[in-house]
């Protein structure tokens, strides 16, 4: 990893200290119920000096692990203001879901406000296709555009869409120009179909920018003004992945922007999402008589010979690769390729149909430069020009990716660190036909980040309840490719009093392997252990063994049961702190998602039971084919990946229980791996103080 220079970064003068200690002091003696907190004054201290670069020959980059009551929020937010405004950076604020999102937006920065010692704006920023494309929608709404005299419809919508579709677009038009509907999908009471706001919506290859003439009333750019004007921005960790990936056009640029990764555990998961790739056989047909559909209409109105698009020798490439891919052994409709390595018979197969793709995205790229530039002589209407730009906008997407994929797909790695994984998926239509999609992932996203992030941000906090595992930094580091040497680590303590939390690990003869046997002592024990009179949240590992368990103890339990998946997790959260402010005893049924962002506190929350340790078996083609490389280098995939994996998630299903420092209750474990296996003892020594029952 590069150091990033701190030249351009101000240090900690006494008059920014002042800043950052009065706002601090402004929060601690206004802020109602505010707890006097240690570690946050260690946060903000650490956070102050590490983003100011006081800490020679390193990064201006920290990991902080602050356990719930922390108040690591405000930590954050009252240290890396002060130092972004003084430096002339802009803040974001990343997290990994929606909920935090909005915590951050209505509640956290608008309190920060009121004791910050200095002014600063803020707002949301939203990927490009969360927002209505004006001219999209109005030539979807224009009658005129699905003239076919002029341009064939069919080229932009598999269906058209119905009446009933467009009577709705026409309604969105109406409320847009009358400023009832600021053109965001997420202000909508009723969203529209999938299908149809891919058509209308801001899409980066058919956006013409500032030539547009809606410009000046284009939602997305007044988003962007807005961006612009802003000292803090709140994104999440898509978006900021997905822009620095396509060349940072939304976000400010990384190089003047401090990043905080909050629910930085998340991170790697969705970088490894983020730069996966696939495409199939059918889509691929599909993509290329698009483009020459597009191609003839364009040539039709210009004047020139269209291109030649050679549908037939692309058909049969695809043809003798489905032939090739018939004959793969396919373990529930996936082939994993060994270690990423494509069988050189497929790989021949595959090079053709690159080669032939690849000359059809260039011919389509250079015939859609010349139709930009005929249209800077000729005017033509925008019933006309519209479609046809929105068409081959999207199609241009599609070739792009189809030769991103395939490039990648055939590659080969050069052994420099792990693996790509590539398999493929069988998919049988709906008109019988056999679909094959082609996949390709990196099973290694630390060059990405580091090329994107690390070595460019002007400093970067990375922070989470739960960030470490086995007590350690280690795996983060891996994940993420952060060098130990290179950075500052922080480990707060938490300021509750686990020492007085029973962690039972409870008597079971039945080993969690054991499935039926451990199913069937599962809903005995809990028969047993549940309070009727109290609150419990038992965490299951598979939604099968949930059900099961559920047909099992459902009618025997006498408290209301609520079951994930019944109803939306909001709506099962709200029904069981109703019931528990009522006195009433309520159970949850949960899986990984109850495991961490549920916030019970006091009553509403008395008992947590976890069924069993949550280890990643290496199911996906991404975990499996990272697994297979490092048995290949004599590396144990459990000890390096699932081990300090489960003792991630061990923590976060324990911290469910105590929320604030007068919540009280017990934590059950029905897991006796706990106590025979070798790994049982580290498992239990990076918990939280808990006192520890051994049954």
């Amino acid at each position: 990893m590069r150091l990033v220079s701190c030249a351009n970064i101000v240090v900690l003068s006494s008059e920014l200290k002042a800043q950052i200690k009065d706002s601090f002091i402004a929060l601690k003696s206004a802020m109602p119920d505010f707890k006097v907190r240690p570690s946050q004054n260690k946060m903000i201290a650490e956070i102050s000096k590490t983003l100011a670069g006081e800490y020679q020959n390193s990064n201006p980059i920290i990991c902080v692990e602050a356990p719930t009551g922390t108040g690591k929020t405000f930590a954050y937010l009252l240290s890396a203001i002060p130092i972004a405004k003084a430096n002339n950076k802009k803040l974001i604020i990343s997290s990994a879901n929606v909920a935090l999102q909005e915590q951050l937006l209505l509640k956290d920065i608008p309190e920060a406000q009121k004791y910050c010692q200095i002014d600063f704006e803020y707002t949301l920023v939203k990927g490009r296709s969360r927002y209505v494309c004006i001219r999209n929608l109005i030539g979807l709404c224009e009658e005129k555009s699905t003239d076919s005299t002029l341009f064939d419809s069919d080229l932009l919508f598999d269906e058209p869409p119905g009446k009933y579709q467009l009577e709705e677009m026409s309604g969105l038009l109406s409320d847009y120009s009358a400023k009832k509907w600021n053109g965001e999908i997420d202000d909508l009471m009723r969203t529209p179909d999938y299908d149809i706001w891919q058509k209308i919506n801001c899409n980066r290859f058919t956006c013409t920018a500032k030539s547009c003439e809606f410009y000046q009333d284009c939602a997305f750019f007044k988003a962007r003004k807005q961006i612009s004007k802003a000292d803090v921005i709140i994104a999440n960790h898509d978006l900021v992945l997905a822009d620095l990936a396509t060349g940072n056009t939304v976000l400010p640029d990384v190089n003047e922007s401090i990043f905080i990764f909050d629910e930085a555990h998340h991170l790697n998961a969705k970088a490894l999402s983020h730069f996966s790739l696939s495409t199939s056989t059918e889509f691929i047909k599909t993509s290329i008589r698009q483009a020459k559909g597009i191609s003839e209409q364009i040539c039709k109105i210009t004047g020139q010979d269209a291109p030649d698009i050679n549908i037939k020798q692309v058909d049969g490439y695809l043809s003798d690769l489905s032939h090739a891919l018939k004959t793969l052994d396919f373990d529930e409709n996936t082939y994993l390729f060994n270690q990423g390595q494509v069988d050189e018979s497929i790989k021949t197969l595959g090079k053709n149909l690159f080669i032939s793709m690849t000359s059809i995205h260039n011919k389509f790229a250079t015939l859609r430069e010349s139709w930009s530039d005929y249209l800077k002589i000729k005017v033509l209407d925008k019933t006309i020009t519209s479609p046809i730009n929105n068409a081959g906008g999207e199609c241009e997407q599609h070739l792009s990716g189809i030769t991103e994929l395939l490039a990648s797909f055939l590659q080969s790695d050069t052994g420099a660190q792990s693996p790509h994984s590539r398999w493929i998926e069988k998919n049988i239509l709906a008109n019988k036909k056999t679909s094959y999609s082609l996949c390709s992932a990196q099973t290694d996203v630390s060059n990405n980040l580091n090329a994107l992030i690390w070595s460019k941000a002007s400093g970067v906090v990375l922070t989470s309840a739960t960030l470490s595992s086995l007590g350690s930094f280690d795996r983060l580091n891996q994940q993420l490719g952060l060098k130990k040497s290179d950075n500052q680590y922080l480990r707060l303590p938490s300021p509750f009093k686990f020492d007085q939390v029973d962690f039972i690990i409870a008597k079971f003869k039945a080993n969690p392997t054991q499935v039926y046997e451990h199913t069937q002592e599962v809903a005995v024990q809990l028969l047993k252990r549940i309070d009727t009179e109290q609150s419990s949240l038992v965490l299951f590992a598979s939604n099968k063994q949930m059900q099961l368990v559920a047909d099992l103890v459902e009618n025997k339990l006498d408290c209301k049961l609520f079951i994930q998946g019944e109803y939306p997790k909001k709506t099962i959260l709200e029904k069981h702190m109703a019931l528990r402010k009522q006195e009433k005893s309520s159970v949850i049924f949960g899986l990984d998602s109850f495991s961490e962002g549920v916030d019970l506190k006091g009553d509403h929350l008395t008992h947590v039971i976890i069924v069993k340790l949550r280890f990643s078996v290496p199911t996906s083609p991404i975990d499996k084919t990272l697994a297979d490389y490092l048995q290949s280098k004599n590396r144990n995939p459990f000890m390096e990946i699932s081990l300090p994996d489960a003792s991630l998630r061990l923590i976060q299903a324990c911290g469910r229980l105590i929320r604030s420092e007068t919540d009280t209750g017990k934590i059950t474990i029905f897991d006796n791996r706990l106590t025979t296996k070798f790994y049982g003892k580290q498992l239990l020594n990076a918990l939280p103080n808990y006192n520890i029952v051994i049954e």
